[in-house]
């Protein structure tokens, strides 16, 4: 994983310019392309995908596929999504099984019974150790297909696969791809491991299996700390299982790994921006106004902590320590807060290698020790603390640095 994209520039790309009078629809003739406005944006349904063999190993794919895509295609701004939510309450209300169903003749049927203007479904196919991934969008009025793409490749690549898909799905449609993570666009998955967990969990959780749901759900944050929805799906069972001490402990820490998924990625950005370049040129970052940005610090003020990137690292630091903290402490996740550790130690490692003279720095490796600390890690510790001492005497936290060198020979025997 890339940390910083290069040092961050104050000057970079200009923010594209919003068609704020167009809206995007579909034509007869096929593609989207833009037309006078009309009221709100065309109903996209991303139905599940159907297995053409079956293969129970692959099973997750149906529901995992449909919601990659639709967090994809409704990331372009251009379709109002269907909720997840909403087709499964049809799907149960109605008894329907909807892959039976959709194909150019049914689409009317389920189009009104989902209130879609378009139908984005499809099937994929394992053979060995490859995977084909078919999709079409369909327009719901009258069955026409207005898109169809393909992806094909080793099934360990299948996060890629459907990112391709959705470009290429994008592309047949005549809008932009979606964009990459920023701080208003969280990540998807990193893992494929956690993401087949979090949609074996999903299935659970849609059968009323909340406690195997909440097994799978915290399997999926323990191997990918920063994937929101596991997260959310715990704080969702534990409400179903009427643990609301636990939901409660569990919406803080997603609140949290929404507050560092969107500093990491203003870090991760080829123009840093902190919040007074914000208020000096909001457009250019993507705010609407001053009175937007204000408006934006004040709910979520860590998002926009740190004047330069070295600053915001060290506010990101801090955050993961609280998350590891929270997870050791509310719901005995030592892996979890392991794996917040290991952030901290990289996002130092990082900072340090793009900025190696940034006056910030000691404080973005100060905070290493308390990780050292944490694992009992003393040779480190000892280490860390005699750079700290040596290279930045006059460091207001020397104090401390000299309390914990003195534990760490203490220790190891020294």
């Amino acid at each position: 994983m890339s940390y910083f994209v290069a040092p961050p520039r104050r000057q970079g790309h200009p923010a594209a310019a919003l068609l704020a009078a167009w809206v995007l629809w579909i034509l007869p003739g096929g593609g989207l392309t833009a037309q006078e406005p009309r009221a709100g944006k065309p109903r996209l349904s991303v139905l599940y995908f159907s297995d053409t063999r079956g293969a129970p190993d692959l099973a997750w794919l149906s529901k995992g596929l449909a919601d990659l895509l639709a967090g994809d295609l409704g990331a372009t701004g251009a379709f109002t999504l269907v909720e997840r939510e909403e087709l499964e309450r049809v799907l149960r209300e109605q008894e329907l099984v909807l892959s039976g169903l959709v194909d150019p003749a049914g689409a009317p049927k389920v189009g009104r019974l989902l209130g879609a203007d378009l139908l984005l479904y499809g099937s994929f196919l394992g053979a060995g150790e490859e995977l084909r991934i078919d999709a079409r969008v369909v327009r719901a009025e009258t069955g026409e297909i207005a898109a169809s793409a393909r992806a094909e490749g080793p099934t360990a690549r299948v996060l890629d696969l459907e990112r391709e898909l959705s470009a290429r799905l994008a592309a047949a449609l005549g809008i932009p791809a979606a964009p990459g993570p920023s701080v208003r666009t969280p990540p998807g998955p990193s893992s494929l491991d956690a993401a087949r967990a979090y949609y074996r969990g999903l299935d659970l959780m849609d059968a009323g299996r909340y406690a195997e749901a909440l097994e799978y759900f915290s399997q999926s944050t323990r191997l990918d700390p920063l994937y929101l929805k596991p997260g959310k799906g715990i704080e969702d069972a534990y409400r179903y299982l009427k643990d609301f001490r636990k939901q409660r402990q569990r919406r803080e820490m997603n609140a949290l790994v929404e507050d560092i998924t969107a500093l990491s990625a203003r870090i991760r950005a080829p123009t840093f921006f902190s919040f007074g370049d914000a208020v000096m040129n909001p457009g250019r970052f993507g705010f609407r106004d001053a009175a937007e940005v204000t408006e934006a610090y004040r709910a979520h003020p860590y998002r926009m902590a740190g004047d330069t990137p070295v600053q915001a690292v060290w506010n990101l630091q801090n955050l993961l320590h609280q998350l590891g903290r929270s997870a050791s402490e509310n719901f005995g996740d030592e892996a979890l807060a392991d794996r917040c550790r290991d952030e901290v130690l990289r996002w130092s490692d990082a900072a340090e290698a793009a900025y190696p003279r940034d006056p910030f720095l000691p404080e973005v490796l100060y905070q290493k020790i308390f990780v050292h600390a944490d694992r009992m890690d003393w040779t480190s510790l000892r280490v860390l603390c005699e750079r700290l001492m040596s290279d930045y005497p006059d460091y207001r936290m020397m104090w401390a640095v000299e309390d914990f060198y003195e534990r760490a020979l203490k220790e190891l025997g020294g």
